[in-house]
């Protein structure tokens, strides 16, 4: 009986610990600790929070159109190379310096301030229209 009840109890158990494992591996990993509110797949880098009040936010059946910001007391390299790493695996590609497409959207991102920080981000997505 226990050599019957044995394959099916180790995939059973390691599911299960996986399952409690999960949100430790996911929040031990990340490096992003939050995601602009006005656009819900765009995380943020650690050090740097959202100006949500400044934030604008155009929506309509052709496209909408994002403008928020963030500021934080971290590097310029820090935010574009965190950006780097990020965006791609997102689906983004980069089209030029600080400008990235997805699908039929474009993502502007623009860092201001001294290299060592503190820096404002600005993040500018759009909708191209065809």
């Amino acid at each position: 009986m226990r050599i019957i009840l044995l394959p099916i109890l180790v995939p059973f158990l390691a599911f299960f610990f996986a399952l409690a494992l999960q949100p430790a591996l996911i929040a031990g990993s990340a490096q992003a600790a939050s995601y602009l509110a006005a656009v819900s797949d765009l995380p943020l880098p650690d050090g740097l929070t959202e100006a949500q009040e400044k934030s604008t936010v155009f929506d309509s059946p052709v496209g909408r159109i994002v403008t928020a910001y963030a500021t934080g007391q971290v590097s310029a390299a820090a935010v574009h190379d965190f950006y780097s790493a990020t965006l791609p695996q997102l689906g983004w590609e980069k089209s030029t310096a600080g400008n990235w497409r997805r699908q039929h959207e474009t993502l502007k991102i623009d860092v201001l301030g001294s290299e060592a920080g503190p820096v404002t981000v600005t993040f500018t997505l759009s909708s191209e229209n065809e």
